[in-house]
C-alpha cells in the first residue's frame, strides 16, 4: 500500500583520501666560481607547490613543483650569496574504491631538506609526503514527512553546506620599502612570505576579491663590518580578484598562498629602496546553506505497520578555512667543539607537522622544528652556521581539527646570543588549514505499509537500558509520546530523540 509522504532531494557528501606516498625531489644549481673554489653552505630550504590532482581509473595523479633556495659562500668566504632552483614532480596514488565522481585536491608537505656541494654544483634534495583529499557527492531523495495520522515519525534537522562555485587566480603584488643606510645592504639574496586573509568581498556577480597582508622576510648581503648578512622584515597588503565559476553562494571562503618572492635593492644618494614582487595564488569557494528535516525512523500505532527503508549517509554541514598564529621561542645549545658565537646574523625555523589532536577547544600540534643559526665568531670574519632539530608542541586556537588539511609556517624569526655557546630564537608560528565538517545520519528513503492484526492490550513496567531514547521505548510498545506521558509524568516535555536515564521505570499501557 502507498503511504502518503513528502520527499526532498538533497546532497550527501563523503570525504575520501588517496593513499599517500613519500617522494624525493632533487635539483642542482651550478655555482659561478671555479671548481677549486672552497664553498660553504649556510642554509637550504624547500617549498612544495601542489598543482593538480587528476583521477584516472583507480589512481589519482598528483603533480607539483618544489622550489629550492640556498645561502652559501664561494671563493671569498666572507661574502654570502644565494641560489634558487626548482623541479617538477608527479606521483600516482591509489584511490579509494568508492571514489566514482570524486574531486581531489593535491596535498604536499616537505619533511626534510638536505644539500651538499659537488664538482662546482649545489645538489639539493627534498623529502616530501604526497597525498590527495577528495570529496564525493551524490543526490539522494529522502523522506521529509508522512501524512498519516497513525504514523509516529522521528526526524532531525540538518544544516547543510556545499560549494556551488569556485575560482582560482594567480596574482603579482609589488611593494617598496626604505632600508636603513646603517645596514649597508648591497644585494637582496633571499625572500620569503606568508599571506594572511583578512576579508572577502563580492561574489554575487561572479567576481570576488580577497584582501589581506603578506609578512615578508628578506636576507641581504651587507658591507657592514662583522655583518656580511642582514635581514629585514616588512608587511605588504594585497588585493586579489578571482572570477568564480558556478553559482553564487551566501558565504565565501578563501585561501591565499605565496608562491614566490623576488627582491632587489635600488641605491640613491641618501637612501636605499627595497623593491619586492610577490607571486600569489588565491582560491575562493562560494558556499550555499540549506536547512532540511530528514526522517530517520517511522512506526505505526494503528492496525497497520509502517516499514521504513533507507541508507546511512553523510551530510556536509560546514566548511572551515582558518588561520591561527602563536609566538614561540627556543634555545639553541652549540656542541662543545663548535665555534663560539660573537654576533648572530640570521635564524630560520622550518616546522614539520608530525600530528595534531583537538583538545579543550584548541588544536594541539606536534611538530619537529628544524632551526638554523648563522653567526660570526670572535676569531674569524667568515660566517658559520649550525642546524638543530627538536620536537615541539603548540596549542592553536580556532576551529581546525586533525581531520583538516593543515600546514605550518614560521615568520618573524629573530635570534640573539645569550652566551658564546647558546642563542635564543623567537618566532611566530602560524597554522593554516581547511576542510569540511560532516555528520552521519540514517535517512529514510521509502516507507511501506502492511496490515497487521488488531493490537493487543498492553500493561508493562519497563526499565530503561543503557542510553535508550524515548523513541526506543515508544517503538518497543508501539505507543505515541502522549500515550506514554499520560501514565509517566516524568516524560512530559521530553523529545523523542532525547536519551533517558538508565534504570528509569516507565509504565506502558494500551487498552
Amino acid at each position: 500500500m502507498n503511504v502518503p509522504m513528502k520527499r526532498e532531494t538533497i546532497k550527501a557528501s563523503g570525504r575520501l583520501r588517496a593513499q599517500p606516498q613519500q617522494a624525493s625531489v632533487e635539483a642542482e644549481a651550478a655555482l659561478p666560481g671555479g671548481l677549486r673554489d672552497e664553498v660553504l653552505l649556510f642554509y637550504t630550504e624547500a617549498q612544495a607547490l601542489p598543482l593538480t590532482a587528476e583521477t584516472v581509473g583507480d589512481r589519482v595523479n598528483v603533480s607539483g613543483r618544489v622550489a629550492f633556495r640556498a645561502l652559501y659562500s664561494q671563493g671569498d668566504l666572507t661574502r654570502v650569496r644565494s641560489v634558487e632552483e626548482s623541479r617538477d614532480f608527479s606521483r600516482s596514488l591509489a584511490a579509494p574504491a568508492q571514489d566514482a565522481g570524486a574531486v581531489y585536491e593535491p596535498v604536499c608537505e616537505i619533511t626534510a631538506v638536505t644539500a651538499r656541494v659537488f664538482n662546482g654544483r649545489i645538489l639539493m634534495k627534498a623529502e616530501l609526503n604526497v597525498s590527495a583529499e577528495g570529496v564525493r557527492e551524490q543526490e539522494i531523495s529522502v523522506v521529509t514527512s508522512l501524512e498519516d495520522g497513525d504514523a509516529q515519525v522521528l526526524s532531525e534537522a540538518v544544516s547543510l553546506q556545499r560549494a556551488v562555485g569556485s575560482g582560482d587566480a594567480q596574482g603579482l603584488i609589488k611593494g617598496e620599502f626604505e632600508i636603513s643606510p646603517a645596514l649597508q645592504a648591497e644585494e637582496a639574496l633571499l625572500g620569503s612570505g606568508e599571506a594572511r586573509v583578512e576579508d572577502i568581498l563580492g561574489g554575487a556577480d561572479g567576481l570576488a576579491t580577497v584582501t589581506g597582508t603578506v609578512d615578508l622576510t628578506v636576507c641581504h648581503a651587507s658591507r657592514m663590518p662583522g655583518h656580511p648578512l642582514v635581514c629585514t622584515q616588512h608587511s605588504l597588503p594585497f588585493e586579489q580578484q578571482v572570477n568564480l565559476a558556478g553559482e553564487a553562494g551566501e558565504l565565501l571562503s578563501a585561501s591565499v598562498d605565496v608562491t614566490d618572492v623576488a627582491a632587489a635593492l635600488e641605491n640613491a644618494e641618501d637612501m636605499q629602496t627595497l623593491r619586492v614582487e610577490v607571486s600569489l595564488r588565491a582560491h575562493i569557494d562560494a558556499l550555499r546553506e540549506q536547512q532540511a528535516r530528514v526522517v530517520t525512523d517511522v512506526f505505526g500505532v494503528g492496525n497497520h505497520a509502517l516499514m521504513p527503508s533507507g541508507e546511512r549517509v553523510t551530510f556536509c554541514t560546514g566548511h572551515v578555512n582558518d588561520y591561527s598564529a602563536e609566538s614561540g621561542r627556543l634555545q639553541i645549545m652549540l656542541p662543545e667543539d663548535a665555534p663560539r658565537i660573537e654576533t648572530v646574523l640570521a635564524a630560520f625555523i622550518q616546522p614539520v607537522l608530525a600530528g595534531a589532536k583537538a583538545q579543550n577547544g584548541k588544536l594541539q600540534a606536534d611538530m619537529l622544528l628544524r632551526s638554523t643559526l648563522i653567526y660570526m665568531t670572535e676569531d674569524s670574519n667568515i660566517p658559520v652556521s649550525f642546524t638543530a632539530e627538536e620536537p615541539a608542541r603548540m596549542a592553536f586556537s580556532g576551529e581546525l581539527t586533525e581531520e583538516d588539511i593543515l600546514s605550518l609556517h614560521a615568520s618573524r624569526v629573530e635570534a640573539a646570543a645569550l652566551a658564546g655557546d647558546r642563542a635564543e630564537i623567537r618566532y611566530i608560528l602560524s597554522l593554516r588549514g581547511h576542510g569540511a565538517r560532516y555528520r552521519p545520519a540514517f535517512a529514510v528513503t521509502d516507507v511501506a505499509e502492511e496490515q497487521t492484526p488488531p493490537e493487543k492490550p498492553v500493561l508493562a513496567l519497563y526499565r530503561v537500558q543503557g542510553d535508550e531514547r524515548l523513541w526506543d521505548v515508544m517503538k518497543r510498545y508501539r505507543l505515541s509520546a502522549d500515550s506514554l506521558a499520560a501514565f509517566n509524568p516524568q516524560l512530559e516535555g521530553k523529545q523523542e530523540a532525547e536519551p533517558l536515564n538508565a534504570g528509569l521505570e516507565i509504565i506502558a499501557y494500551r487498552r
